[in-house]
């Protein structure tokens, strides 16, 4: 009598309903695609009508704090997020021969407050989900992925050279939230680990 699937549903750290499901990924998942508008700090249902670049520095004196480039979207009615998903940037970097990206996905409230998850099991500061690459590990499997879910292979190199734009499919893990409508979904890009404790 087990479900083959159970799915917590989350509202926010500790706080989540518990539903049964019987396959995964959920087969009447609605797949959307939100496009970055880098001009306006924004993520939206259509492309950017104009190119732009958004830049930060990947690491910032003593790394307590990073820089980050961060789009958001509200939505105009109650949504569920459950399941995979992914980002797929264009990125370069000016000095170096590769990079690594982190990847956090924050749920904020009606007001623009960030609403808080559990992160790594013993922090209740963490974001929605969360999804990281370097950039040369950036090779996909082709039989492996889907265009929801990238799988990398990691059995070899593709260094970079400074400046060289180059495509990341980076995997963020899979998870469910619930957002009410007025509520944003925000996603933070930066150079190192989206939360950062001192020692």
């Amino acid at each position: 009598h087990w479900p083959k699937v159970q799915v917590e549903v989350r509202e926010r750290n500790g706080v989540g309903a518990l539903r049964a499901e019987n396959e995964w990924p959920l087969a009447r998942t609605q797949y959307e695609k939100f496009y970055l508008d880098a001009a306006h700090a924004r993520m939206q249902r259509m492309p950017a009508t104009q190119a732009a670049a958004v830049s930060y520095e990947s690491v910032v004196g003593d790394m307590a704090e990073a820089e980050a480039a961060v789009f958001a979207i509200s939505f105009d009615r109650d949504t569920e997020l459950t399941g995979y998903m992914k980002l797929r940037v264009f990125m370069s970097c000016a000095d170096g021969d590769d990079m690594d990206v982190f990847v956090g996905l924050h749920k904020l409230d009606a007001a623009g407050a960030v609403v808080p998850f559990a992160y790594y099991a013993q922090f209740d500061d963490g974001p929605v989900a969360l999804g990281w690459l370097r950039a040369s590990h950036r090779e996909l499997d082709a039989d492996k992925s889907t265009e929801w879910q990238p799988v990398h292979p990691h059995t070899r190199e593709q260094k970079i050279a400074p400046s060289e734009i180059v495509p990341l499919d980076i995997e963020i893990w899979p998870s469910s939230t619930r957002f009410k409508a007025g509520e944003t979904l925000r996603l933070t890009v930066q150079g190192t680990d989206i939360n950062r404790y001192p020692e």
